[in-house]
C-alpha cells in the first residue's frame, strides 16, 4: 500500500512536492521524509506511465497502472532476457532463457498483477542493462 500511496501523491502533487514531502503517517509518530528516503524508480515509472496515458486521453486510474506495472515489466524482462542470451549464445538459447525466466516460481510471485514493488521494474532494468553492455562490447 505504501508504494501505491507514494505514486498517488506524486501524480496528484507533482515531482517538486514529491521530493519535499514529509509524511507524518509513515514511521508514526516520528514521520519520514519520503522524497529523500524512498527508492523513486518504481514510483516515477508508474507515474510517468500514468501521465503518458492521460496525455493520450486514456483515462486509467493510478491504481490500475500500479496493478499492471509488474506484469507488463515482467514481459519486458522476458524480452530482455531473450535479447541478452541471443547476443551471447544464439536465438535458441535466448528463447530457452526467456521461457525459464517466465517459469521461475520466485519471479512469478514478484510479477503477478497487484504486486507493486521495486522488483518489477528493477529486474527488467538489470537484465536490459546487461544486454546493452554486452551489445556494446560486441559492436
Amino acid at each position: 500500500y505504501f508504494n501505491y500511496r507514494v505514486t498517488q501523491y506524486l501524480t496528484k502533487n507533482g515531482i517538486y512536492d514529491f521530493w519535499n514531502w514529509f509524511d507524518d503517517r509513515t514511521w508514526y509518530p516520528l514521520g519520514r521524509v519520503i522524497g529523500g528516503t524512498v527508492y523513486p524508480g518504481l514510483t516515477l515509472t508508474a507515474g510517468t506511465i500514468w501521465w503518458l496515458l492521460q496525455s493520450l486521453n486514456i483515462p486509467l486510474s493510478v491504481e490500475t497502472v500500479c496493478v499492471f506495472t509488474a506484469p507488463i515489466f515482467s514481459a519486458f524482462a522476458s524480452w530482455a532476457t531473450y535479447l541478452l542470451t541471443k547476443e551471447v549464445k544464439g536465438p535458441g538459447a535466448g528463447l530457452t532463457a526467456a521461457l525459464l525466466l517466465a517459469m521461475v516460481p520466485s519471479y512469478i510471485s514478484r510479477s503477478v498483477a497487484g504486486s507493486y514493488d521495486n522488483e518489477a521494474v528493477a529486474i527488467f532494468a538489470l537484465i536490459f542493462t546487461f544486454y546493452l553492455y554486452v551489445k556494446t562490447l560486441n559492436t
